[in-house]
């Protein structure tokens, strides 16, 4: 699927959704930069565990702004319980869409929804294995710091590479808080179906997320 309008159908929302797949960075970086960066020039490995720990995330909400031929077509916001509970509403387009472990919903209000796609039982398994397969492959990576405001963070760019649910080549900048070892905000630009697709997405880390009950 060529992505070249505004966001406005459930298929379409979970594409974007999979291409946000590096916005899944964990609450614990188990040493990666709690130390403060790697010494090593080639940081790869560290970005590697941080895009894996990921995975096992809990309680955050992202602020997400799509930008398409330096305009703006989307902005959402995104509530993750962890990694397969969450919530999210298209400011544009009014269209909210929940996921609680294989039951996708839809709603046109954010009150009353529609049981809509039954995911796969393997769904989460084969999830994991594409972001496996996704760190496998991500090149051109650095480690730096960077001022963003009035602070400075911790810089990991990298390119990585998707095949599923489309084919898309993305260049990743993450600033991470040093005090913390938490995203804090994440650019990603994206090259799928001839097209660019430009990803800002900012974190707020939560002490719980809840979601709206169907």
């Amino acid at each position: 699927m060529v992505l070249t309008r505004t966001i406005s159908t459930e298929g379409e929302v979970r594409i974007l959704s999979c291409l946000n797949y590096g916005a899944f960075f964990a609450t614990a970086f188990f040493g990666v930069t709690a130390h403060g960066l790697s010494a090593r020039a080639d940081c790869r490995q560290d970005i590697q565990a941080i895009m894996k720990a990921g995975e096992t995330a809990e309680n955050y909400k992202l602020l997400v702004e799509l930008g398409m031929g330096g305009r703006i077509i989307q902005d959402s916001e995104q509530y993750y319980r962890d990694y397969s509970h969450f919530y999210q509403v298209v400011k544009q387009t009014g269209v909210h869409w929940l996921v609680l472990d294989d039951q996708e919903y839809t709603s046109s209000d954010g009150n009353t929804w529609t049981a809509s796609q039954k995911r796969d039982a393997d769904w989460l398994e084969k999830t994991l294995e594409r972001n496996a397969e996704t760190r496998a492959a991500i090149k051109d990576v650095s480690c730096s710091t960077e001022m963003l405001g009035d602070k400075s963070f911790n810089t990991y760019m990298y390119t990585q590479e998707t095949t599923a649910p489309v084919a898309a080549v993305s260049v990743v900048t993450l600033w991470v808080d040093p005090e913390t070892s938490l995203p804090q905000q994440r650019h990603m630009k994206t090259l799928t179906g001839g097209q660019e697709i430009e990803a800002t997405t900012r974190y707020e880390w939560l002490d719980t997320v809840e979601l709206p009950s169907p």
